[in-house]
């Protein structure tokens, strides 16, 4: 059945109860609700009230049993727990306090935790839930406020796993390109079945303009400690509250802060989350190398195809850490790095902290519940997502329809971002996105440049329109994501951070429209059109520091 625009109810109802509620769990299940009784419908097996019961709680239950759903609830509630035993330890105060006579100010902070949301590039959650659980005590310290620290790291968290050659994302990209490649007349011919995946796809990287306008950005923030709409009035109130909580310091208060053995409480502050760390890549290896010896994952033949590769030195070197980081499974690699990271802090806690057992019960206990809100918006927003996928009410593919007919090619990046962006948005999952439009976004625009080149063999398949066409299905998929209140990375990021989730939406999506208005005016437009691509990100960039420089205004102290 075709829903049509209908389908657009349920993501739309979910969204707007959201921004004028400012609450979460509420609009989620009304929008569950509302596309239960659009399912139901018509029904004649049943009346349309039980009909919408049984679907409303049909599709609550399946999203929490789904073994990968599990696995990541399982890894948020064991790298609470982890938090709160270094918390309540202490070591993590007293190693920041150390630090703070290194970082001197408000912008180096900002800056120190930007670069370490770009040290965890491998998996967007484990980066927002590693960096955002262990970096509030700093902000706090600086006067840094919670909707800052939660922009920090939603906005370099899904940017830099997107841009990274080694992560999560790498083999089910790969899948989705070469399907887009094989539905397109260039899989017909010779050509086209020697295509390698994997150089397309690292060619495909600086195209990619959203991902890097939207770090360059957050750098730029950081550094400048500019700010401008509702960010900055979130600043001023941080500050000034820094400010009447510092009157008159007291001098045996900062000692005490610092004192004990710096590097026992290095080791308890950062070993639990390094060895979390080491556990989620170490496991990514495993399982990739299993999954790529076995032929287990539908990602193997890209794998196969990138193992029999002739190429020798660093392009082959990539290929295959990308293809078996990416073939791993990274919902498992979480859940073992979670166990891996609380099992080293209770060993510390108890050990080397010398913690009582009720103290650390305590902090368990803490650091679960405080995951326990985020746990049941993501439980939600999965059920939602499944709600308008594929096999239910098709949002994705109707916004997908409206854009097939008769487009320009040169406008084809653009077109792709935007609408990429839109079905994000309303759906609240950048992967179910990338899944919907990849594959049909990349072989409609192999053929529309075969057709405007009278043959295949006038232009090739990685043209710059069909490389920027193939990254505006993940930048856009991102951009929409960042500005959705209904999308788990951004409930995760405002959760981990400790933030208001619609102030944490409301804060940064001035900036994720910063950069997507750059992203289209200096990126997929232009380089479409036949300018270089690193001139566009030149522009870009220039443009970004301009802006800021221009609305953003530092707090007063």
């Amino acid at each position: 059945m075709d829903y049509g625009y209908t389908s657009l109810l349920p993501p739309l109802l979910a969204i707007a109860l959201a921004l004028l509620t400012r609450h979460v769990l509420l609009p989620l299940a009304a929008g569950i609700l509302v596309g239960a009784g659009l399912l139901a419908w018509g029904q004649t097996d049943a009346g349309f009230l039980i009909s919408t019961g049984e679907i409303f709680i049909r599709s609550i239950v399946d999203s929490v049993r789904d073994p990968d759903h599990l696995r990541v609830l399982v890894f948020t509630l064991l790298l609470g727990m982890m938090v709160g035993v270094i918390e309540v330890s202490g070591a993590m105060r007293r190693t920041i306090a150390r630090l703070a006579r290194r970082v001197r100010d408000r912008r180096g902070t900002q800056c120190l935790i930007a670069a370490t949301g770009l040290a965890v590039f491998f998996d967007d959650y484990a980066n927002t839930l590693l960096v955002g659980g262990t970096m509030r005590s700093t902000s706090d310290r600086f006067g840094i406020s919670r909707a800052k620290l939660a922009y920090l790291v939603d906005s370099t968290a899904a940017p830099v796993a997107g841009l990274a050659l080694v992560s999560t994302w790498v083999a089910t990209e790969l899948s989705y390109l070469q399907a887009g490649i094989d539905a397109s007349r260039y899989a017909e011919t010779a050509d086209g079945a020697s295509i390698q995946v994997f150089d397309i796809f690292i060619q495909s990287v600086p195209y990619r303009f959203y991902p890097w306008f939207a770090l360059i950005l957050v750098f730029v923030i950081a550094r400048t400690g500019r700010d401008f709409g509702p960010m900055r009035v979130a600043e001023q109130e941080a500050t000034t509250r820094l400010i009447t909580e510092k009157e008159k310091p007291s001098e045996t208060a900062t000692k005490d802060m610092i004192a004990g053995n710096s590097i026992a409480d290095a080791l308890a502050a950062l070993l639990p989350i390094a060895g979390c760390l080491v556990a989620v890549l170490a496991t990514l290896i495993v399982t990739g190398r299993a999954s790529v010896s076995g032929g287990g994952l539908a990602e193997s033949e890209v794998t196969e195809a990138t193992l029999a590769s002739t190429d020798t030195g660093l392009m082959s070197s990539l290929r295959i850490a990308g293809d078996v980081i990416g073939s791993g499974d990274s919902y498992l690699a979480l859940m073992v790095g979670g166990g891996s990271g609380l099992a080293i802090a209770l060993v510390i806690a108890f050990a080397v902290s010398k913690l009582s057992g009720s103290k650390v019960g305590k902090g368990l206990l803490d650091g679960a519940m405080q995951m326990m809100p985020a746990m049941a918006v993501l439980w939600l927003a999965w059920s939602l997502s499944a709600m308008t996928g594929k096999e239910s009410l098709d949002t994705g593919g109707f916004l997908s329809s409206v854009l097939s007919d008769a487009i320009d090619i040169r406008l084809m990046p653009t077109c792709v971002f935007i609408l990429a962006g839109a079905i994000a948005f309303a759906t609240g999952t950048s992967w179910g996105t990338m899944a919907i439009v990849t594959p049909i976004a990349v072989s409609l625009v192999l053929d529309m440049q075969a057709d405007a080149a009278a043959g295949i063999a006038n232009v090739a398949v990685n043209s710059p329109i069909a490389l920027a066409t193939f990254s505006g299905v993940l930048a856009g998929a991102i951009f929409g994501d960042h500005c959705s209140p209904i999308s788990d990375t951004t409930v995760l990021s405002s959760r981990a951070c400790g933030c208001d989730h619609v102030l944490h939406v409301r804060t940064q999506m001035p900036y994720a429209l910063l950069a997507g208005a750059v992203c289209v005016l200096t990126g997929t437009l232009p380089v479409a059109f036949g300018v270089p691509v690193w001139l566009c990100l030149a522009v870009g960039t220039a443009s970004l520091v301009a802006i800021v420089r221009w609305l953003g205004v530092r707090p007063v102290a």
